[in-house]
């Protein structure tokens, strides 16, 4: 037993309107071909679906059966036909977001739920990564979108700006460098230093200044995060650097100094990489235009 959705659509509509003149005039279709389509759904289920009078139609205990299960199915109908609209819109999908630690702290929270409170059908798969394996992951087509900093680049990703933060030495109050307006990396390397995570975007500027000085860094500790890195400093294990946002989190409440790090590199620009844009899915489209707005506002 095969039922033709448009049959069954015309079938609902006769049922409402008990008129098979009214819902030929709404749907655009002659008359007699309504009724034909009644006719042979009757024919095909071996029994009558109305009882015809001067008056109209009415409805048999058979049509009030099938109904209640057409009702369901036009219904599943209407809402897939929205939903795959909503698919070709770029309304709904999934998107991989690969992204350094300092973005997903500092910045993506804010900016990922304004984007999901335009869109929310569309999922966000969100994974930490290092700079180089965001970009590799883009590459490779691991992932979508890319959150990155460094001047690293792979050939064949458009590169767009996103957002920049600034450095600053995190310290105990009773520091020698506490009082300091501002300090050269010069001034904190001779000092204890908890190091940033190994091939971090902060480690390469680290190592990269580290290369101009006439001793080596104290680093007594490597962390992966800027937690860990307060919890070192407030061992007085040594002093961090940490983007000035998070920074702000720790001063006061934790009787630590913030000092701003005088250094050309202490501002560090952030950027998005995706693959070639106009091939890319819409909802990815769409994360990209948004996220690189927000870098600009």
């Amino acid at each position: 037993m095969r039922f033709d959705l448009l049959s069954l659509k015309l079938f609902v509509a006769v049922c409402e309107q008990q008129n098979i003149s009214r819902v030929a005039d709404a749907e655009h279709i002659a008359a007699s071909a309504v009724s034909k389509r009644m006719s042979d759904m009757e024919r095909m289920l071996g029994t009558p679906l109305f009882y015809r009078s001067n008056k109209g139609l009415e409805l048999t205990p058979a049509a009030h059966t099938l109904l209640r299960h057409a009702h369901g199915i036009v219904r599943n109908l209407m809402q897939m036909e929205s939903e795959l609209l909503d698919h070709a819109k770029g309304m709904r999908g999934q998107i991989r977001l690969h992204a350094s630690l300092s973005t997903i702290v500092q910045y993506l929270p804010s900016d990922i739920s304004l984007f999901l409170d335009q869109h929310p059908a569309i999922r966000i798969d969100l994974e930490e990564g290092l700079s180089a394996d965001v970009l590799r992951a883009v590459s490779e087509n691991a992932a979508d979108i890319g959150i990155f900093g460094g001047t690293s680049l792979v050939a064949g990703l458009r590169v767009l700006p996103y957002r920049s933060d600034r450095l600053v030495v995190i310290m105990p109050a009773d520091h020698p460098l506490s009082g300091a307006q501002s300090l050269t990396f010069a001034e904190v390397a001779e000092h204890d230093l908890v190091g940033p995570q190994k091939g971090s975007y902060l480690d390469s500027l680290v190592l990269r200044a580290a290369a101009d000085l006439s001793h080596p860094l104290r680093l007594r500790i490597r962390v992966n995060g800027f937690e860990p890195a307060r919890s070192m400093v407030e061992a007085k294990l040594g002093i961090a650097l940490v983007p000035e946002h998070h920074a702000a989190r720790y001063v006061a409440p934790n009787h630590m100094v913030a000092v701003p790090l005088d250094e050309p590199w202490g501002v560090r620009h952030w950027k998005i990489c995706t693959r070639d844009v106009d091939s890319l899915p819409v909802p990815v489209q769409l994360l990209v235009t948004h996220l690189g707005s927000r870098g600009a506002a």
